[in-house]
């Protein structure tokens, strides 16, 4: 997205308009990053359509799963937009859900714990961290949960309070010709530089294609609902995904 200085504030219909703008530009310049969405896409479809109940008790667990998929579309609509706050926080929000899921595939029984917010649900998070610390990993719902939580407190950090982080894309001083200095909040955030823009936006759909697979055992070994080469697929993309990030990481920056 172009750099530009703003006397005043955006109002509705300037933001709306450059929005819509920079998600134009997006679609026609960044083919590697449209071509991961679309991949992640064919397997959240792969996952969520035609879904058949054998037991409601199932239902919650595809709710969740349905709920991670809207804040994929939503994160990467975001991302696309130059909202990277708001896409990183949106995956904080799916990482909720996944670590839910993670627990209620584990013990279905435990669903009226949670419609009724209680034990382990109510501080479901905290829970988790504690087994992490205490080592006691053998009772964690799923072996991705460590990484899950680091990639949350990392989103809480970054994207979703007020906290000294949040505004490392959001303010900007500079000089203009004349010498006088000025500072600007940006309503857009993004990475100036393209590694590190790349290197945000492989993150964010690493999160998601890692949530997802908390829920591969579910589809395939259970449900049936797709077969095991959609899990050796996942896998791979995850892979893949990886690689790229560790060619643009910050040690490369």
């Amino acid at each position: 997205m172009p750099e530009h200085v703003y006397d005043e504030p955006h109002e509705m219909f300037r933001f709306v308009s450059d929005e819509h703008r920079q998600f134009l530009i997006a679609i026609a310049n960044e083919r590697d990053e449209l071509k991961a969405v679309n991949h992640i896409q064919g397997l959240y479809s792969a996952a969520l359509s035609h879904v058949r109940l054998s037991d409601k008790a199932d239902l919650i667990v595809y709710q969740l799963l349905g709920f991670t998929h809207y804040h994929f579309l939503f994160a990467t609509a975001c991302q696309f937009r130059c909202h990277m706050a708001e896409a990183f926080n949106s995956l904080r929000c799916a990482i909720d859900g996944a670590l839910v899921a993670a627990w209620l595939i584990k013990d279905r029984a435990s669903q009226e714990a949670y419609y009724q917010r209680k034990k382990p649900f109510d501080k479901l998070n905290r829970h988790l961290r504690n087994l992490v610390r205490e080592k006691r990993t053998e009772r964690l719902p799923h072996p991705h949960i460590p990484i899950l939580l680091e990639m949350h407190e990392l989103c809480s950090r970054f994207a979703s309070h007020a906290d000294v982080d949040t505004f490392a894309h959001r303010a900007r001083e500079f000089r203009d010709e004349s010498g006088v200095e000025w500072a600007t909040h940006e309503y857009f955030q993004f990475s100036r530089d393209v590694r590190e823009q790349r290197y945000h936006f492989f993150s964010l759909m690493h999160g998601f294609l890692v949530l997802l697979d908390v829920f591969s055992g579910f589809l395939v070994g259970e449900q049936k609902k797709v077969p095991a080469e959609w899990q050796q697929e996942l896998h791979g993309v995850i892979a893949s995904i990886e690689k790229v990030r560790a060619a643009t990481g910050p040690d490369d920056i």
